[in-house]
């Protein structure tokens, strides 16, 4: 779920909990795009800087539904 938000929303920053698969989503003017787990290994997953963070990760995501854009409401 991680690399699917990265991919496709512009959040700032994403934390990861072991728990009840919990995470944060937080959003930014100036998005810092870090994603941090607190599942071990603990650390950050990416972040500015890194190698995987630009880049396309669907290869990690594989059966996730495609994001489908309803076309606009006509103006009556």
């Amino acid at each position: 779920m991680a690399w699917w938000i990265h991919d496709h929303l512009p959040y700032s920053d994403l934390q990861f909990f072991p728990n009840l698969a919990a995470f944060n989503i937080g959003w930014h003017e100036q998005p810092k795009r870090t994603i941090y787990s607190f599942i071990p290994p603990r650390g950050f997953l990416t972040k500015p800087g890194f190698d995987n963070h630009t880049g396309e990760h669907s290869h990690l995501y594989p059966g996730f539904p495609q994001i489908v854009v309803p076309e606009p409401f006509a103006h009556r």
